[in-house]
């Protein structure tokens, strides 16, 4: 028999236990003696350190959200349908994977900390194209929650700040929503995204159902609508081209794994615009990140947050001593009755018509009955710190609301000219004529992106539809989105189109 000498057991025994502990704690124990003959021969004792495991690190977000995959593997008819419809598109969606770079990392941690299959970080892209200002007629955000949804989950909402938009707050959200969904769903998470997409009352009576009938209660067996059937392939369709783009020839936009932005407090309300100059920071880019502010100023109370690129991050917080300070400024929520006009309610408050003008965005001397105003009763007399400075709006794209909501006293007339559109514009965008009658609440497509004469930035195009078009196609010729076709052409089903129908499109007068 060959005896192993101590020295070199030692060493073999290290080697297994250094090579066991990439992943798993282990508890080291003094090695046990071996016996030759009756003699012990005691071996020192190896003290191996607690390794702690150095978190991974991933070429791309793409990478890292391949590793944390878990949601059950489905292959049928629905998935390959959805796949081929993104693989026809293929130009439209790069264009979207790039939207989603500020904001892709920060989901991806946070679903990941939150022990979730990251392919749910591809919600979004569904959801919004990954657009924190997306508005859809009931639903707004990254993550398109409704009013009321919004806030059942504790999401802000005033005239200064939607939670519903802000990336960091709608995020969170989103995910204890998913999480109490999963488990209401007995841990299924096919059940918890239908539920997410159609509401957990609707997914619960649809498995009630086939539970009664003695039927299978899995999201392939359930009697859903057309929305819902659709919404679980195009979320696996989606994942699978994440996990072989190369297969479909896809490209996904390159996105670093690393944070886009870092979060700062702020210690009193400030206008983000000059907030971005004061630091040379790109305006559009500021806003985008901080997207829950409805206009230029902060919230007076909270959040007191902002989300400041990570490469700019340093002079952001150097420069917040320097800007204005509105810390003082009181203000007074003013709801527009019958007869007010801005002089009158500027006299009421003792407050500046063109401050109150400017603040609030007002575009015309009209105003709204029950329109909600918001009035600094005292502060600075500088006008910039309300509104941003013209050379900055001038070169930002922060989009408007893409609706209007009918109030007391409205008419085709006086919305369109809220909304520097013509009265035939505005009716044709909503499939009307210039005589229709109004409903109070009645929501009504502006888009901020207007027809009138007088407006040279955009023009109308009437497109007719070829064989083998699909909307992604046609958006990304016109660099427009899916969505926004949809709307403009009150279209509900986006593969449900037909060659020599015709299409509205708003593009860029200079196309």
């Amino acid at each position: 028999m060959k005896f192993i000498n101590p020295p070199l057991l030692t060493m073999v025994s290290l080697t297994a236990l250094l090579v066991g502990c990439d992943n798993l704690p282990i508890k080291h124990e003094p090695k046990a003696s071996i016996g030759q003959g009756n003699e012990a021969v005691k071996h020192p004792v190896v003290t191996v350190p607690d390794v702690v495991p150095a978190e991974r690190t991933y070429d791309s977000v793409w990478d890292h959200i391949r590793a944390g995959y878990g949601l059950p593997d489905a292959y049928n008819n629905a998935v390959d349908a959805q796949i081929r419809f993104y693989t026809s598109n293929k130009a439209y969606f790069y264009k979207i994977t790039q939207q989603s770079e500020p904001y892709l990392h920060y989901v991806v941690s946070e679903m990941q900390a939150n022990n979730m299959p990251l392919e749910l970080a591809l919600l979004p892209f569904i959801e919004s194209s990954y657009n924190p200002f997306a508005t859809s007629p009931s639903n707004v955000g990254m993550w398109q929650f409704g009013l009321q949804t919004g806030k059942n989950l504790g999401l802000k909402q005033n005239n200064w700040y939607d939670g519903r938009k802000d990336v960091v707050a709608s995020t969170d959200a989103a995910i204890r929503l998913l999480k109490k969904l999963y488990a209401r769903f007995d841990n299924d998470w096919l059940l918890a995204v239908a539920a997410y997409n159609a509401g957990d009352g609707t997914i619960q009576q649809a498995v009630d159902k086939n539970r009664r009938a003695g039927k299978p209660i899995d999201f392939w067996s359930l009697q859903l609508n057309k929305t819902t059937q659709g919404y679980i392939p195009q979320l696996l369709a989606l994942s699978k081209i994440v996990a072989n783009p190369n297969v479909y020839d896809f490209k996904l936009y390159p996105i670093a794994d690393v944070p886009y932005f870092v979060k700062i407090n702020v210690d009193s309300q400030i206008n983000l615009a000059e907030a971005a100059q004061n630091s040379r920071l790109d305006v559009t880019t500021f806003k985008k990140l901080n997207s829950g502010y409805n206009g230029w100023l902060t919230d007076p109370t909270e959040p007191r947050q902002l989300l400041v690129p990570v490469d700019a991050a340093a002079t952001f917080k150097l420069q917040l001593d320097s800007l204005p300070k509105i810390a003082n400024v009181k203000w007074q929520e003013h709801v527009v009755k019958k007869g007010d006009t801005l002089d009158a309610i500027a006299k009421k408050y003792g407050a500046n018509a063109e401050k109150i003008r400017s603040l609030n965005s007002i575009k015309t001397a009209n105003l709204n009955i029950g329109q909600r105003l918001q009035i600094p009763l005292s502060g600075s007399d500088d006008n910039s710190i309300y509104s941003a400075p013209e050379k900055t709006i001038a070169n930002q794209s922060t989009p408007s609301s893409n609706y209007y909501v009918v109030k007391s006293g409205d008419s085709l007339w006086s919305i369109a000219k809220s909304q520097n559109l013509s009265v035939d514009a505005l009716a044709r965008m909503n499939n009307m004529n210039s005589k229709s009658a109004l409903q109070l609440g009645q929501k009504l497509l502006v888009n901020g992106q207007t027809i009138a004469s007088n407006n040279n930035d955009q023009r109308k195009l009437n497109y007719t539809i070829k064989s083998g078009d699909t909307l992604g196609k046609i958006a990304a010729k016109y660099d427009v989105s899916v969505k926004q076709i949809m709307q403009w052409n009150k279209i509900t089903d986006e593969t449900n189109i037909r060659p020599n129908q015709e299409l509205i499109v708003l593009v860029d007068a200079k196309n």
